[in-house]
């Protein structure tokens, strides 16, 4: 009996995407297969920003990062985003909060924002702590004295290792560099559908890949607006049909008039996830660094394959920093923090199934006009705030990126930081 029910609990915890809500758990659209994490080194797993595991940088990322299970092995190391829920108390009491203000206070008291100058590490420290911050701001309770005073702390770490806007444009367009390597094919396999592929020509201008936009807001909203992003990166999606650019167009178009004769099959739809910094001046800038890409392909049922950016492989050759990614910590719109559950193994979701839970298929059958999935378009089961349906065209990266940076210019949690920076500089 015991064993049934922390495997109900794990279920629970594991499908999030229908939204998070503190009084009851989500409904469950999909049954994610669930595999034991495997732990990580302890020793040099954290040696990030320097080869030292004991530099400072890495303390800092190590304290807010790792998380240890009851028997003892560690997390978190080459988790792209903390390993952190809403409803974590890890942080905010006892002696994990006393240590976190210790390596804070070091860490501004000694000036350790000087002892790494190179700007694709502070980018990602930055990014680090930023997420932090906003997982800290975005509520006010529990423990709102403790959260104050660690969101003080970061927010001064955050704008000393800020870059001029220049050295953030500069950075490394990593994903053109995963292109370049030729490791990976860049079309859909259909003799191998189950082999992962990365489009070269995602960016181009004049190539099938269309990036779409939608009015009102941004895209990808649910992903924007949600725990953990909160519009810290910008979420592109980009169509492409068979047939070349035109098609893909009206195929866009078909989606705004007569959905019924959309036909999916042959289409890829790709969400890449890229990095907003913030500049020496406090503005929001857009990077060329893409911190993750998610491939859906119907042939006609969905083919999902996700590669994600990793720090190890991005500071030794940004060549090959995307990797594929099989399993994952369900952070996106979940809670229930695996570590503080008693008895609860530390479970990772495949893949393919923590995408189907959001994006599967209305009806559940793969048929040639099954647009439900694509949630851009339906809306389902993530609809707009007025219930309207939503109107989508060919959009831009800068337009698409203005929206994001607009959108969190106004929230809460990009208002606490610019609130503590004036009251360090009145």
């Amino acid at each position: 009996m015991k064993r049934n029910i922390i495997l109900v609990l794990a279920i629970i915890v594991l499908v999030g995407c229908t939204g998070y809500s503190p009084s009851s758990p989500p409904e469950i659209t999909a049954t994610p297969q669930v595999t034991q994490a495997d732990p990580i080194e302890t020793t040099s797993a954290w040696g990030i920003y320097d080869p030292d595991p004991n530099h400072l940088w890495n303390r800092v990322f190590r304290q807010f990062y790792r998380r240890t299970t009851l028997n003892g092995e560690e997390y978190g190391a080459a988790e792209l985003d903390p390993l952190l829920w809403f409803d974590t108390m890890y942080l905010l009491n006892g002696t994990s909060h006393q240590q976190a203000i210790e390596v804070l206070d070091e860490f501004l008291l000694t000036h350790a924002e000087n002892l790494i100058r190179d700007p694709l590490k502070r980018a990602m420290f930055q990014r680090d702590v930023w997420a932090v911050f906003d997982w800290l701001a975005s509520q006010s309770e529990p423990y709102p004295s403790q959260r104050r005073t660690l969101e003080a702390l970061l927010a001064q770490i955050i704008g000393r290792v800020t870059l001029a806007k220049e050295e953030i444009l500069s950075l490394p367009d990593n994903y053109a560099l995963t292109i370049e390597s030729k490791t990976l094919p860049t079309n859909f396999q259909v003799d191998h559908p189950e082999k992962a592929f990365l489009p070269a020509d995602i960016f181009r201008s004049d190539s099938a890949w269309v990036s779409m936009g939608r009015e009102g807001g941004p895209i990808a909203m649910t992903h924007t607006e949600s725990f953990p992003f909160f519009a810290r990166s910008v979420f592109l999606v980009f169509v492409r049909a068979p047939g070349g650019r035109m098609a893909t167009l009206d195929f866009i178009d078909t989606l705004n008039t007569d959905p019924g004769k959309a036909l999916t099959v042959g289409v890829d739809v790709v969400l890449v996830r890229r990095m907003l910094l913030i500049d020496d001046q406090g503005a929001l800038i857009l990077s060329p660094l893409v911190e993750s890409i998610q491939i859906r392909h119907f042939n006609p049922e969905q083919h999902f394959h996700e590669f994600e950016l990793s720090r190890a492989h991005l500071f030794n050759s940004s060549a090959d920093s995307l990797v594929l990614k099989e399993h994952a910590f369900l952070l996106f719109m979940s809670h229930g923090d695996i570590f503080e559950i008693a008895d609860l193994p530390a479970l990772k979701v495949t893949v393919p199934q923590i995408c189907k839970g959001c994006h599967f298929e209305n009806p559940p059958l793969p048929n040639p006009s099954n647009t439900q999935s694509i949630i851009s378009y339906s809306r389902y089961p993530f609809s707009l705030p007025d219930n309207s349906k939503p109107m989508l065209f060919a959009t831009t990266l800068a337009d698409e990126a203005q929206t994001v940076i607009e959108w969190k210019m106004n929230h809460a949690t990009w208002k606490s930081l610019k609130a503590l920076w004036n009251q360090a500089n009145p």
